[in-house]
């Protein structure tokens, strides 16, 4: 299905500009924006801002943290962060300039990124200054006097900020400034990612949603009393199904089911974190209901998982309640403290695991060798990194497998975690599991 975003672009107007012309790019996104002189300002835009919004992005970290408490909690945020290539554009610009790198002071950056650039281009003996506290609220006017004192006191040369507004303040002063602006890339880079969960949460808000809600008698004999309370308790029931906008009310032997969507019930419940309804029900009458909800893609795995949640909660005591999801993860109990989730495993899930470590333990004796990368595991299995991650991570909660080391630095990109394997334990571990396996099929039989 065709999905349209609404995205708000907040920040100055030269790095607005720039973002709305790369966004351009993308045909299934509507631009809206918020302009900000100043970047305190960019708090109250949120607030103020009442249109119906899918995705907020901001120009950089600086009006993100300002305005993160603003933010409407259903809404997606995203800032374009400065990075690498953003940082080696300034300094090729300086070098333009100078002639050479002189001491310069930036802010709001990352220091890894910074240290490690210096150190790739050679020039980690050249000092710089940092104000790199980009999660604490912004003062504009405190970020120039800091640059400003920089400069007088002659420790530093150059001033390289990433705010347009104390770039314009530094430059009426005719003061050495350069403002470090966000790549091309970069900004398409964080539109793609902001997009791509855009649409996701789309698809999860249009999935289907079951509640079904179980009224359990505390005493043995379903008197008039238990029937009466349990017509008042329909009626409170289903006015809440009317605040979910429910299209369909069921009612058979005590339970009520209830038919939503997902988008729907999140907003109804702030993310599943307010139940003040169910226990508000169990406060008022003596017959206490239990309730479990069922996600899924169509109504048929929904009603699937929302019966099996139901069970779920009866069994962990009257007044509870359960959720299971689209991938069998079961979420309870829900408007409690004490909410896990954790995932219904089956014997196929396990066969499959067992699996995984045979194909594991075969490559690793094709290669000949113990110690592995993730990249590595990636590249020789044909599977993610991801995946990759989660074989070792099971491996070192066995004592299988423990990180002994990292990469040369001469690999491209940050150096990846290397682990050795116990080959003697893995094969140990590979013929226990296929016993197992073994055992299981013939009791089966």
């Amino acid at each position: 299905m065709f999905i349209r975003l609404n995205i708000v672009v907040i920040g100055p107007e030269p790095l607005v500009n720039e973002i709305c012309q790369i966004a351009t790019e993308f045909h299934e996104v509507t631009i809206e924006t918020l302009i900000y002189e100043a970047v305190e300002q960019s708090a109250l835009l949120v607030e103020n801002h009442h249109e119906s919004t899918d995705i907020f992005i901001f120009a950089g970290p600086s009006p993100y943290y300002i305005s993160k408490e603003s933010l409407p909690l259903e809404s997606i945020s995203y800032y374009i962060p400065f990075e690498g290539s953003d940082i080696y554009r300034l300094l090729v610009k300086v070098y333009e300039v100078y002639h050479d790198y002189p001491i310069i002071s930036f802010d709001i950056i990352d220091a890894p990124y910074l240290e490690e650039i210096y150190e790739e281009i050679g020039i980690l003996d050249t000092p710089y200054y940092l104000h790199s506290n980009k999660e604490d609220i912004v003062d504009s006017n405190a970020l120039v006097d800091y640059h400003l004192n920089l400069l007088k006191e002659e420790k530093v040369q150059v001033i390289a900020t990433t705010l347009n507004s104390v770039y314009e303040r530094l430059k009426e002063l005719d003061t050495p400034v350069f403002l470090i602006k966000h790549t091309k890339a970069q900004i398409r880079d964080t539109l793609e990612k902001a997009i791509l969960k855009g649409k996701k949460q789309k698809k999860e808000e249009a999935q289907m949603i079951v509640l079904q809600f179980q009224m359990i008698n505390e005493e043995k004999e379903q008197n008039l009393h238990f029937q009466h309370e349990c017509e008042l308790m329909k009626e409170k029931i289903l006015q809440y199904g009317k605040h979910l906008f429910s299209n369909m009310n069921v009612t058979k032997n005590h339970v009520i089911t209830l038919y939503t969507t997902r988008g729907i019930f999140e907003k109804a419940t702030n993310r599943r974190r307010d139940f003040t309804f169910l226990k508000e029900l169990n406060e008022l009458f003596s017959v206490k209901v239990n309730l479990g909800i069922g996600i899924g893609n169509t109504a048929e795995s929904a009603h699937y998982n929302a019966k099996n949640a139901l069970e779920f909660s009866i069994q962990k005591g009257k007044g509870n309640c359960f959720l299971i999801d689209e991938q069998k993860r079961v979420h309870g109990p829900l408007g409690t403290l004490h909410s896990i989730d954790y995932t219904l495993l089956n014997s196929k899930d396990e066969n499959q695991s067992s699996l995984t470590l045979r194909k594991f333990y075969a490559w690793l004796s094709i290669i000949r060798t113990k110690e592995v990368t993730t990249r590595e595991i990636s590249i020789g299995m044909n599977t993610s990194e991801r995946h990759a991650a989660r074989i070792l991570k099971n491996l070192c909660e066995k004592k299988i497998a423990n990180i002994i080391g990292k990469e040369s630095i001469s690999q491209r990109g940050r150096p990846r975690v290397v682990y050795e394997i116990n080959l003697i334990e893995l094969r140990k571990h590979v013929n226990e599991k296929r016993k197992d396996e073994i055992r299981s099929i013939s009791s089966n039989q």
